[in-house]
């Protein structure tokens, strides 16, 4: 059904693209009587006299329609199962040409009689919608998900064709109740003795993952409150996470000692016997000392999808984040000239106390979050 819908939908760029481009004597020339009547029928309504779009139109009218008809003819020998929706593009063609000329005055004095196929098309809609709708009966009696999703399809195309035809409404939610994939999302707590830690923020931008999974509209997820409230008795899939082990605030604190130096740095300067001035150039150094405080946070997220039908795992994986917030401070003794701004920034820089472990908690998710955003993105994009 996709295949087809991306066919039709091929095949109107193409039509598009040919009836903005070319006259409509070239297009009647390359064989393109369909798109040769848009275009002389356009042309026409804002310039009613012009010889050669009016001769295209005369030659190019019954030629489309004929060639028109013979697709109807051909879908009926070389897709039978599907003859009468595709009879419904062609019949939707031929109507087209019918209301140009009929809004063209100039296309009407050459077509003066333009054959209307309204009838035609409505009995094809109607035909075509019992086409989609035996089909699609036929896939859901298979009693497989992968099925149902293509009855769904087809259940669709018999509405589009055929507003509330039959029951089809009702066969639309069966069909979608057994394509669906539920997933019950089990979002465990953090648990941690030595702090207050909460991990709604990083659950809470899983949900947004879930939320852009559902763009398949045959995917939804569900905490257990959620599943709850729907009555939720049995989910296709169950998908834990939980933060195996974490640290957060493990601090380490660090010294260095160095003398620097820098040469050719002006240190004064001397008169000399001719009155003029010079200057005195040597090599400067001072101690320097850089003390860094670095805290160190990382943890392992397990995420587990499990087949409730068959208790099969799917996938388990453990994914690692680590995030270090660091500090740097110093002092130096002697010439402040050897230093480097760099270094002289981090003389002018004081201790300060690292985030609350709370905010350190959050930065280390980060990583695993876009790990975990694009394995399950991955994982689902098969469902």
């Amino acid at each position: 059904m996709k295949t087809r819908q991306y066919t039709v939908l091929y095949f109107l760029i193409i039509s598009m693209l040919g009836f903005a481009c070319g006259s409509a004597k070239k297009l009647y020339e390359q064989g393109d009587y369909y798109q040769a009547v848009l275009k002389s029928a356009d042309k026409l309504r804002k310039n009613p006299d012009h010889s050669k779009t009016k001769a295209a139109l005369r030659e190019a009218y019954p030629m489309a329609v004929n060639d028109l008809l013979d697709q109807v003819r051909r879908a009926e020998v070389s897709n039978p199962m599907f003859a009468n929706t595709e009879s419904v593009y062609i019949f939707e063609k031929l109507n087209r040409m019918y209301d140009e000329i009929k809004r063209s005055p100039g296309a009407l004095k050459v077509i003066p009689n333009p054959t209307s196929y309204y009838q035609q098309l409505a009995q094809s809609k109607l035909a075509a919608a019992e086409e989609q709708y035996a089909e699609g009966i036929k896939e859901l009696n298979v009693g497989r998900r992968a099925n149902a999703k293509i009855a769904y399809a087809y259940f669709q195309m018999a509405n589009k064709f055929e507003p509330n035809y039959k029951d089809v409404q009702d066969k639309i939610e069966e069909a979608y109740s057994s394509a669906i994939l539920t997933v019950l999302a089990q979002l465990q707590p953090v648990q941690s003795q030595a702090y207050q830690l909460s991990g709604d923020f990083f659950y809470d931008q899983v949900k947004k993952v879930f939320r852009q999974i559902e763009g398949n509209e045959f995917i939804r997820f569900y905490t257990p409150e959620e599943a709850q409230r729907v009555n939720l008795q049995r989910p296709h899939h169950v998908l834990t996470m939980n933060f195996l082990d974490f640290v957060v605030g493990e601090t380490h604190t660090q010294e260095r000692i160095e003398k620097v130096e820098r040469d050719s740095v002006v240190v004064g300067q001397v008169k000399m016997d001719d009155g003029s001035i010079k200057k005195v150039y040597n090599t400067v150094s001072a101690k320097l000392t850089i003390r860094r405080m670095e805290v160190v946070s990382g943890g392992i997220l397990r995420y587990h999808i499990q087949d409730e039908y068959s208790s099969v795992s799917l996938r388990k994986e453990d994914l690692r984040g680590e995030f270090v917030w660091y500090n740097q401070w110093g002092s130096f003794n002697g010439d402040e000239r050897a230093l480097s701004k760099e270094q002289l920034a981090i003389c002018n820089g004081k201790m300060i106390m690292p985030p609350p472990p709370q905010e350190l908690f959050v930065e280390f998710t980060r990583p695993i979050y876009s790990q975990l955003s694009s394995q399950l993105t991955r994982f689902y994009d098969g469902y």
